[in-house]
């Protein structure tokens, strides 16, 4: 049985970043793990808790939507550097 994986953005699950439907599990997170981290479909698969289909259209979105993950990534430069920040001031 085939069935069709599907990306979805809602408000109010991961901030509304895009993930695999029925999942808490981002696009942005998978790509860069394969993409930038050098780990294999395969790995992500059993990393992530998904079917090699579920990493693969998350692959898809990400190398389709490469402002949006760029924008994604910015952000989570600015927010590590914002904890960092926050942690030196303690």
């Amino acid at each position: 049985m085939s069935t069709t994986v599907r990306i979805v953005k809602t408000a109010d699950v991961l901030h509304g970043k895009p993930r695999i439907e029925g999942t808490r599990v981002g696009v942005f997170q998978i790509g860069e793990s394969v993409r930038r981290g050098g780990w294999a479909v395969d790995e992500a698969a059993t990393q992530f808790d998904l079917e090699t289909a579920q990493v693969r259209a998350a692959l898809d979105y990400y190398d389709d939507h490469p402002e949006l993950m760029d924008t994604l990534r910015t952000q989570k430069r600015a927010r590590r550097a914002s904890i960092a920040a926050e942690s030196r001031l303690e």
